[in-house]
């Protein structure tokens, strides 16, 4: 009985001690899912590289041609679209941070405004300035939300600012990046007055817990009109008082 005992405890300990080896294994296994979720881009450029040299036999039937030429153009536009989903998430992990900070300082700034104009009681002037007020600080958390995935993120605030500095202290940044700036934050802004996007989107965010998936065109530069400068001086009053202390003592950093 000892012997038969002794091979069950053995047998026993054998199964306990291969949990850590297999949860290892998974997390070896889902690691590399993520480290090699874009080997799809390289096994395209070989497909199209291996149809490029089908294509280039000068005895290759006209059917077999233009079907061919037709997975060629499939490749390609596949290609273009893993590239660009590639550098997307590259985009996403780069300015999550930076991302973050922004959105948490924003939404609070809309919280305090919502609380502002619902315990207004003075002039109709007044309300108006609190709506417009509201209305500039939820077009910063649509920026946020919804800035072009693929395009590198002009954050709404210089790094001196999120680093705890004063804004009379802050560089002054390029005069080419204020105006690309305020022509998104106008695409954004015409994207809420038509509808598409959100005219209350804190309230989206807090109730999905993440960016909301609307379904939104790619900004286009080319498209973008000449009123960028006239909405960075609409929105730029609100950058000197956006860092002021809360009052909530909640530290961002």
């Amino acid at each position: 009985m000892g012997p038969v005992r002794t091979q069950k405890h053995s047998k026993s300990h054998g199964q306990h001690s291969s949990y850590p080896q297999t949860n290892t294994k998974a997390k070896r296994k889902h690691t590399e899912t993520d480290l090699n979720a874009l080997p799809g881009v390289q096994k395209i450029k070989a497909a199209i590289r291996q149809t490029r040299r089908l294509l280039a036999k000068d005895k290759l039937a006209a059917d077999v041609r233009v079907t061919t030429e037709r997975k060629l153009k499939s490749l390609e536009a596949d290609l273009a679209k893993a590239e660009e989903s590639r550098k997307e998430r590259a985009m996403a992990t780069r300015y999550h941070a930076i991302k973050f900070f922004e959105r948490k300082k924003i939404t609070r700034k809309i919280n305090q405004a919502n609380k502002k104009l619902s315990e207004a009681d003075g002039s109709s002037s007044s309300k108006e300035k609190l709506e417009e007020e509201l209305f500039s600080l939820r077009v910063d958390l649509n920026y946020i939300l919804h800035y072009p995935k693929a395009k590198k993120y002009i954050s709404l605030f210089p790094p001196e600012i999120r680093n705890g500095q004063t804004f009379a202290s802050a560089v002054t940044s390029s005069s080419e990046t204020d105006a690309e700036r305020a022509e998104i934050r106008r695409w954004i802004r015409e994207q809420m007055e038509k509808g598409v996007l959100s005219k209350e989107p804190e309230l989206e965010h807090a109730s999905e817990g993440r960016v909301p998936k609307t379904k939104i065109g790619p900004w286009d530069k080319k498209k973008s009109g000449s009123k960028e400068m006239e909405v960075e001086e609409q929105f730029g009053s609100d950058k000197d008082d956006f860092f002021e202390d809360d009052g909530d003592g909640d530290d961002d950093s």
